[in-house]
Formats: C-alpha cells, structure tokens, sequence
C-alpha cells in the first residue's frame, strides 16, 4: 500500500508553482500535482545514474520535474522522518 512522505513544490519556467503529495511503494514514488489545474502526475525510480522517469502519463513530462522531485525525496531521506 502506497504511503505519503511530504507535499513537493516544483517551480516551472512558464512561472507556475506545481504542488503535491510524493507518495511511495517499494522503490518507486509517486507525484501527483493538486495546486494548479495541471494533469501532471508520474513515477519515478532513482538508479545509479539518478533520478528517471518510470511511468504515468503518455505526456512528456520535463526531466527538470523528475530531477526537483528527486531532490526533494533525497533531503526526506537525509531528514530521517
């Protein structure tokens, strides 16, 4: 069963703040944005190249979205909550 860990922020170049839960299953975490009327939501897996995509939706989601995310769960790991 998927368990939420924090809200992300994610800042885009058009000046939209994108907002919402990362949840987590295994290894792979989930983000789901629920400030703005954006569909955007993905998967993401860290491998020993960094964070990837590794589902959602057939949209192009910008590597950018991936790599703040990424960061955010690495400094929720580092906090130990």
């Amino acid at each position: 069963m998927p368990r939420q860990l924090f809200i992300a922020y994610i800042n885009t170049p058009e000046g939209a703040e994108l907002a919402g839960p990362v949840t987590v299953e295994k290894d792979e975490y989930l983000f789901v944005n629920k400030n703005t009327a954006d569909d955007i939501y993905f998967n993401l897996k860290k491998s020993a190249n960094g964070w990837h995509f590794s589902g959602g939706p057939s949209v192009k989601i910008p590597q950018e979205f991936i790599d703040s995310v990424g960061a955010q769960i690495d400094e929720f790991k580092k906090s130990g909550v």
